[in-house]
């Protein structure tokens, strides 16, 4: 059975698409707090969350730590046996480094599937991070920053101690504007989730950004566009004979 590892819309998406093909899977959530919603959707109500109903090809588990992670790959639960994984979790989900050396260590393929990022223009200010703790060397004390709420925010503002650090909902290009001592001087903006609008702010306004990306190993599977994935998962489902 595959693994998908969720807690992001692309993950929502997947799973539609999968148990339409008939691929046998393990939904392997962050929460399932209410109405089956991961954390994510229920953060989100802009966005209809109807997307996935569970179907004969499909289980779900709740999977939020690399404990649960790991008493999943170790028949903790009897009912999965893991014969591949994609991870579509959050940049930065601490599953993530777990899930591979696991796969790894049990030959098993793995996939990492996310949302494209968008590429750097002329002019554009932008330091690609790999890791939270490389922006406390980036970024200087006293500086301004300015981030999004979202999984690692909460990481971000204990990091940059001696900085002002402002989280608000969604960055927008109104913020980013110089409008006197309050602007900022750093963004810190996910790869796979910026807004290329704010960002051509960001380059127009000479403001510094921090592009930060999943630390994932470069010689992991990615995938960046849905059909891709789903190819992928339902060529593992064939080899395995979890298709129904």
């Amino acid at each position: 059975m595959i693994l998908l590892l969720g807690g992001t819309r692309e993950a929502r998406n997947l799973a539609q698409h999968m148990a339409e093909a008939g691929v046998r899977f393990l939904v392997g959530d962050l929460a399932l707090p209410s109405g089956g919603q991961s954390v994510e959707a229920s953060a989100e109500p802009q966005v209809e969350q109807s997307a996935i109903h569970m179907s004969d090809a499909m289980q779900t588990r709740i999977i939020p730590d690399p404990e649960a992670l790991l008493e999943l790959f170790e028949g903790a639960d009897s009912g999965a046996d893991i014969t591949a994984v994609i991870d579509a979790g959050p940049a930065f989900d601490s599953r993530t480094a777990p899930c591979v050396a696991l796969c790894q260590s049990r030959n098993l393929p793995y996939l990492r599937y996310e949302r494209a990022g968008l590429r750097s223009q002329p002019g554009d200010a932008w330091h690609h991070v790999k890791g939270l703790e490389a922006l406390v060397d980036l970024i200087p004390v006293g500086a301004r920053v300015l981030c999004e709420v979202g999984p690692v925010a909460a990481q971000i503002e204990t990091l940059l101690q001696g900085r002002c650090v402002t989280i608000v909902p969604a960055i927008s290009s109104a913020q980013i504007v110089p409008t006197g001592t309050d602007s900022p001087d750093w963004i810190v903006v996910l790869r796979a989730t910026a807004q290329r609008q704010c960002l051509d702010t960001a380059r127009h306004t000479g403001l510094q950004v921090a592009m930060l990306s999943a630390p994932v190993d470069g010689s992991v599977e990615r995938r960046e566009h849905l059909l891709d994935a789903l190819e992928w998962a339902e060529a593992q489902a064939m080899a395995s004979g979890e298709v129904i």
